[in-house]
């Protein structure tokens, strides 16, 4: 009776933490030596983010600006790309580096079109805030 106890409990708890594992939980089970006493254990994973930063609010045409920032959650080595806002809808610019072993990234463009230009970053399906860099003749 009591080992048909421990086995249901144990499913029991091993159900949940399957479930748990499907909402994205990552769960971890322990039974110590008796196998009478069962913990569960959860661990929740970072969240993704990725921040811009530029070194001018307003360049030349053609001159360069450069953009740094930070990662959060994101593997070393995977793409950032640039976008500018372009009619109305986010626009890939032809520029891309990678994040470094220190979670952070560095890039620089050059645009000829005047005016306001809003830049963004994008790395695994996370984007940044917006910047705005002026761009004068």
């Amino acid at each position: 009776m009591r080992s048909l106890f421990v086995r249901r409990s144990a499913a029991v708890v091993a159900g949940v933490a399957l479930a748990a594992g499907g909402l994205g939980i990552a769960g971890a089970l322990q039974a110590d030596a008796a196998g009478t006493h069962v913990t569960a254990a959860t661990t929740t994973v970072a969240a993704k983010s990725v921040t811009i930063k530029s070194d001018k609010a307003t360049a030349k045409a053609w001159s360069k600006v450069s953009f740094t920032g930070r990662t959060t959650g994101i593997a070393k080595n995977t793409v950032v790309q640039v976008q500018r806002f372009e009619n109305g809808k986010w626009v890939n610019f032809p520029v891309t580096t990678k994040v470094t072993s220190k979670a952070t990234y560095s890039v620089w463009v050059q645009s000829g079109r005047v005016g306001v230009n809003k830049f963004r970053v994008v790395s695994a399906k996370t984007a940044s805030a917006t910047v705005n860099v002026t761009i004068t003749k």
